[in-house]
């Protein structure tokens, strides 16, 4: 029941819409569908187009962000491998391989830490953990046999992964107040034979990474609102924001096993949505990695920037070409339509048309030129008919010899004319008159001269008509005239006119060969709706008041329903 009821609902509105349509014009509805198609098209290329470059801007966004990540790993793990390489070398030098004099080994370590500010503490300890020399004296005479600095030092070279300082953190400046945090590098110390005579521990301060990620930041990166992050090999950052600094970032999804950089749209536990790269540390030379993941992101809405500008100009190129090919297709169009709207116009002046050249002739186009050739074909076999149709028509109501509308026409022209005569509340006077003295125009002189006789009187009558009244013969020397008044003025018209005719009918006519014919009228009269509501019957009244002035005398005016 609902969908009948829906579809009840909507079928009125179809008739309408038809109806709206067959309104439109041709060159309008052929406008609107190739700027609608046009529009639609380029739009739909736009479309597809800045979703395309969007992927492909995005994919090189991500891939950027993730590069930044990588190259961040990649400095830490040569700066790290560069540490290592200098710890080798160390361990190569004659202070270090004898030990008798730990002055001379402490100065050697002072030298090497004023030459590298990252480093922080430098320290030898004996075999049993006991530092023996160190930089600034900083824990020397104090056992580290439990820290893992001298544990893992024993039994080669060792990389520790970053954690706070817990013996010298009371013992190192530290102007930040921040908790001081160390890589620690340890490898074994031997004699000239081999034996095992120490251990040489550095522990360098985390400061340097935190130089290597300021050194990251160009002008873009910080116009893009990049932010560098590392994390240990659990999770933690280590490296970042101080407002993240501990936590672990489980949604950090990077494979251990991932050797290449990857990027993906993370939301953050700051509730924003970053784009985020990340890459694993697989060390560099002789610097194994520790795990690290390095971490890059940016605001989705500060790096997705350019795709956003990327959509707009695409789209508001498109719509530009939209507007052009609209133009372009309207012109076209107008073109296209000219022809058939000149045909069209010809075709509605075609009641004027009176000659078949009105009907352009268009040889823009085969169709158009079949088309227009065919309308002055048929315009012209229209005009033939209509001709003939008039003069048809022009047999029917007209008599043949006075030219005179006959009874045909008269009944006609009454049929329009009472209705208009009722609406406007006027009276119809009917006239019905015969000539006095024709029979013997035509037993004395003839026909011939009776029918000029007859031509002659037509004219006058003619001469006496006002506009609009109508005078038609009836048949042989009887006419009628129908004149349009006023209710009260009726009878006076009807005596105006009848002392007209009777003057002018009177006058004598030249005939043919010096002969002269005069004959005078009868007249009878009656008028519509006085004398009655069927026009036949008033003419039958009429006829009736003319046999009343025959019987008079004739040459005269008799009123039906008047007593003389």
């Amino acid at each position: 029941m609902t969908a009948n009821h829906d579809d009840d609902s909507l079928g009125p509105f179809m008739p309408y819409q038809c109806s709206l349509l067959k309104r439109v014009s041709l060159r309008a509805r052929i406008i609107g569908l190739i700027t609608s198609l046009v529009m639609a098209i380029t739009l739909l290329l736009s479309w597809v187009a800045s979703k395309e470059a969007a992927i492909q801007l995005e994919e090189h966004i991500g891939h950027d962000t993730a590069d930044s990540a990588y190259q961040m790993v990649d400095k830490l793990n040569r700066s790290m491998d560069a540490r290592i390489k200098e710890v080798q070398l160390l361990l190569r030098t004659r202070e270090f391989t004898d030990l008798t004099d730990t002055a001379l080994a402490r100065a050697q370590l002072e030298h090497l830490q004023s030459n590298y500010d990252v480093v922080s503490w430098i320290g030898i300890t004996d075999t049993s953990g006991t530092v023996i020399a160190s930089t600034g004296g900083l824990l020397q005479g104090s056992s580290i046999a439990q820290r893992p600095v001298f544990m893992e030092g024993q039994n080669g070279l060792w990389i520790g992964d970053v954690h706070d300082a817990v013996m010298l953190s009371q013992l190192l400046p530290n102007p930040t107040g921040l908790p001081i945090q160390f890589v620690d590098i340890a490898a074994p110390l031997h004699d000239a034979q081999g034996e095992l005579t120490g251990v040489l521990g550095v522990h360098l301060s985390w400061e340097w990474a935190l130089q290597v990620k300021n050194s990251m930041f160009s002008p873009k990166l910080v116009e893009q609102q990049t932010e560098l992050l590392l994390l240990s090999s659990q999770g933690t950052v280590i490296l970042g924001p101080s407002e993240l600094l501990g936590q672990q970032l489980g949604f950090i999804a990077l494979s251990p096993d991932s050797t290449m950089p990857e990027w993906s749209i993370e939301t953050w536990p700051d509730g924003q949505r970053y784009v985020t790269g990340m890459a694993r540390s697989q060390g560099f030379g002789d610097f194994p990695g520790l795990g690290w993941v390095a971490i890059s992101r940016q605001p989705v809405a500060t790096a997705f920037a350019p795709v956003e500008r990327l959509y707009e100009i695409i789209l508001g190129t498109g719509l530009l070409v939209a507007l052009l090919f609209s133009i372009i297709g309207w012109v076209v169009a107008s073109r296209l339509v000219a022809p058939l709207t000149r045909l069209a116009r010809a075709a509605d002046d075609i009641q004027a048309v009176t000659n078949h050249s009105a009907i352009p002739l268009e040889t823009g186009s085969p169709e158009f030129k079949r088309l227009s050739t065919s309308m002055r074909d048929m315009v012209e076999r229209l005009i033939d008919q209509r001709q003939t149709i008039n003069r048809l028509e022009d047999l029917a109501n007209t008599d043949p010899l006075t030219g005179l509308p006959n009874r045909a026409f008269l009944t006609q022209y009454l049929q329009h004319t009472l209705p208009e005569a009722e609406r406007q509340q006027q009276s119809v006077v009917v006239l019905i008159f015969d000539l006095d003295g024709f029979k013997r125009v035509n037993d004395e002189l003839g026909h011939h001269a009776g029918d000029l006789l007859l031509i002659e009187i037509t004219q006058r009558l003619k001469s006496t008509l006002r506009s609009g009244d109508v005078v038609a013969r009836l048949g042989g020397d009887e006419f009628v005239m129908v004149l349009k008044s006023a209710s009260d003025n009726s009878a006076s018209l009807a005596r105006e006119v009848s002392q007209r005719l009777l003057q002018r009918i009177s006058q004598p006519v030249l005939l043919p060969g010096n002969q002269q014919a005069q004959v005078g009228c009868s007249l009878g009269a009656a008028w519509w709706p006085q004398h009655g509501h069927d026009i036949e019957q008033v003419m039958q009244l009429a006829d009736i008041a003319l046999y009343k002035a025959k019987s008079q005398g004739k040459h005269r005016l008799v009123i039906y329903g008047e007593s003389n």
